[in-house]
């Protein structure tokens, strides 16, 4: 049996999966939790200013980072997963854009900022979230999955 697929190897990377997607929900929570002006920034570039009130932000910031520790330590997943792929698939759609034509060749109009690009990984951030959901039984090493 290659080790690759085998079942301790599919264990572990769905814990790294679920791991590292809390850890971006983790950083940008505390991005928004400790008020630093770049999530009114972001809200005000990528979403139409639909979250720029600082203290909506900064509620939202720190809903975020437990989010991520619940997650990241796998604990009450049948909430959780599905909650931070609501966040990733929001933003995903929020910047779909840099997902169809990342470097702008195709589209019209006015060439956005050159980080444009870094918003593709939103939707491979997204399909992330849908794969530790889909294979939730599977991660073992959540603590839902020790406490039965």
């Amino acid at each position: 049996m290659n080790w690759l697929t085998s079942s301790p190897s599919q264990k572990l990377g769905l814990l790294i999966l679920r791991v590292s997607l809390a850890g971006l929900i983790f950083w940008w929570g505390l991005v928004k939790g400790l008020n630093t002006g770049t999530g009114v920034n972001v809200s005000n570039a990528y979403y139409g200013g639909v979250f720029s009130t600082e203290v909506l932000l900064i509620v939202f910031g720190w809903a975020q980072v437990a989010l991520a520790i619940l997650v990241a330590i796998g604990l009450f997943r049948t909430i959780t997963l599905p909650i931070m792929f609501v966040i990733n698939a929001f933003v995903a759609t929020a910047v779909w854009y840099s997902i169809l034509d990342p470097f702008w060749l195709f589209a019209s109009g006015e060439k956005p900022p050159t980080h444009n690009a870094l918003f593709y990984p939103s939707l491979i951030v997204a399909a992330g979230c849908w794969v530790i959901m889909a294979f939730r039984d599977s991660d073992t090493y959540a603590l839902d999955a020790k406490r039965g």
